[in-house]
């Protein structure tokens, strides 16, 4: 089994409600942040959610 290399772990946040509902390893450290289109419970809706720091 391969050991687990130190990644970087970003929160994924809903632009409407603000929940931060998933969280992600962050593999590369690129100039560009996370946008990703998720499920939000607390709206029930599908949204695109974008990347927030600790």
């Amino acid at each position: 089994m391969a050991k687990a290399q130190n990644r970087e772990w970003v929160s994924l946040q809903c632009p409407d409600c603000g929940n931060r509902n998933y969280r992600k390893p962050r593999r590369t450290r690129g100039e560009y942040k996370l946008n990703i289109s998720k499920y939000c419970p607390a709206c029930r809706t599908h949204k695109v959610h974008k990347e927030k720091k600790k």
